[in-house]
This record gives C-alpha cells, sequence and structure tokens, in this order.
C-alpha cells in the first residue's frame, strides 16, 4: 500500500464533508468516504459534519493499492507532446488500441507503463483503436479527480474527412445507445445522451473536413453522429464509411487548465492532407 498525503488551506467556512465535496471529484469524494481516509483539521481529527473556519489547514491521508502490473511493457515509448508533474498529453498513433485486451495486449497503456515505469496512470480521454491524436493522462489518481469529469474540464477538438459535401456548420444532438452483442453504437432515444458541434474547414468534390468539438463523451460518438447526418466518415467500415487504409478521425487539439498551477495547456497537431490521401 502507497500513502498519500494531500494538503489544502480552506477558502470559505463550511461543513468538513462539504468542503471536501468541493475539492474532490465525485469518485475522488467516495473514494476517500469509504476508504475511511484519515482526514486532520489544524493537526487534529474532525468528524465530517463539523464546520470548518476560513484558512483551516486540512490534510488527507489515504492509501492507494500497489497494484501487480498486469501487462508487459511496451519496446517503445509514446509520442509526448507535453508533461509536467502530474499530467502528459501524447500522440497515440491510429489502429493502437489505447487499453490492452487479452485478445489484442498491444497498447498505448503499455507504452506509458514503458515510460513511467509504475502503474499508477489514468487515461482521461480514451480514444478507439482505429483513432489517432491527443490524449491527456493523469499520472495519479488524485490529478486525474481534478480533471473529471473529462468533458467539463477538457476542451477536445477532432478533425475527419467525411463523404459527400456538407455546406454548413451544425449540432447534432440525440441519444446514443449500445448494439446488444456487439461493439457498435446507433441512435436511440432508449441510450444516452449525446452532443457534438462541428464546422467546415474545407469541401472537396466528394468529401468534406469537419472539425468535431464535443459536449459529450459517448463510445463512438463522433462516428455515430456524422452517419446519422449522412456523412460517414472515410475508411470506418463499422458504420459504412467507404474503404480506405486509415479512419480519416483524429483528435487533433485538447486544452485544459492544470489545476495545480493554473497554467493554461494547449496542444494541438497538424493534420496534413495526404494523411487523408488529399494534397
Amino acid at each position: 500500500m502507497k500513502e498519500n498525503e494531500l494538503i489544502f488551506k480552506v477558502e470559505k467556512e463550511d461543513i468538513l464533508s462539504e468542503i471536501l465535496k468541493t475539492k474532490f471529484s465525485k469518485r475522488m469524494y467516495r473514494y476517500l468516504k469509504y476508504s475511511q481516509a484519515k482526514v486532520l483539521v489544524d493537526g487534529h481529527p474532525l468528524e465530517w459534519y463539523k464546520r470548518v473556519s476560513r484558512d483551516s489547514i486540512i490534510q488527507v491521508f489515504y492509501e492507494t493499492k500497489e497494484r501487480e502490473i498486469e501487462w508487459e511493457f511496451s519496446q517503445t515509448i509514446p509520442d509526448i507532446l507535453y508533461e509536467s508533474e502530474h499530467y502528459l498529453v501524447v500522440n497515440k498513433e491510429p489502429n493502437l488500441l489505447t487499453i490492452p485486451t487479452k485478445a489484442n495486449p498491444n497498447s498505448l497503456y503499455q507504452q506509458l507503463l514503458a515510460y513511467l515505469g509504475n502503474q499508477s496512470i489514468h487515461i482521461l480521454n480514451r480514444l478507439d483503436k482505429e483513432t489517432s491524436g491527443l490524449v491527456v493522462v493523469a499520472k495519479d489518481r488524485y490529478a486525474a479527480s481534478l480533471l473529471e469529469p473529462t468533458h467539463q474540464h477538457i476542451i477536445r477538438k477532432y478533425l475527419c474527412l467525411v463523404e459527400g459535401v456538407v455546406f454548413e456548420d451544425g449540432i447534432i444532438q440525440t441519444y446514443i445507445d449500445k448494439e446488444e452483442n456487439s461493439n457498435k453504437r446507433y441512435v436511440s432515444s432508449a441510450g444516452k445522451w449525446a452532443v457534438s458541434h462541428y464546422r467546415v474547414l474545407k469541401a472537396f468534390k466528394d468529401s468534406t473536413l469537419l472539425e468535431f468539438t464535443l459536449e459529450t463523451g459517448r463510445t463512438h460518438q463522433i462516428r455515430v453522429h456524422t452517419r446519422y447526418i449522412g456523412h460517414p466518415i472515410i475508411g470506418d467500415h463499422l458504420y459504412g464509411g467507404k474503404d480506405n487504409e486509415i479512419l480519416c478521425l483524429t483528435s487533433y487539439f485538447v486544452q485544459f487548465k492544470d489545476p495545480f498551477t493554473n497554467e493554461d495547456v494547449q496542444c494541438g497537431i497538424k493534420q496534413r492532407w495526404k494523411d487523408y490521401g488529399r494534397e
């Protein structure tokens, strides 16, 4: 077991439990509560239902399990665009899993293992195997919790080349559900709410380059939404797109505020026309 310590000053008088709720994500708060984390206020234990004065110092001690490494380290390390004490932004290649499976153990996660040398890795915006581009990684549980839920803390923009000519920018708002016994998703009122904003960047004779910005983070969201509007992504065999060597979808821009430093972190990659077969 590894013991972790967090220290912060109270900005406004309130009940201790309410202060902790505002300081941590819901998931982290539940973990602290049910793992019976030790909480001290000005050096002394205090029941969570009692009030805490402004400028008091709160210390939180909690344990995390040192799990055995289940997967082999990759022979390569990830393409790193940004690194701080708590976060990484890496560029995932196409046709690489984000998280390994028994059937396909080669993944970005294992590249991160090779680079960081430990299993305290939290990938905050997973990409489909076929999708390339930028992934934000937290180096520990607490750092991850400060950017959750990710769709509220991380701006994510994608480029995709779709079939046909799209003339206007738009917003797609639907519910997305999972097909039974399949990895495929579809639009259904029984599913989860999904919102995508898209912008036309360039139109070709029989295809269009779009920029997508997501309000939600549903699995296959852009792939389902482009098919829904009648313009599937080129190379997307699962959703009826034209045959192509790669799926023409990439996460090309991410932006977030580092909660430890208040630094505004922005990372972007240039996508060349030739990557999509269009010079």
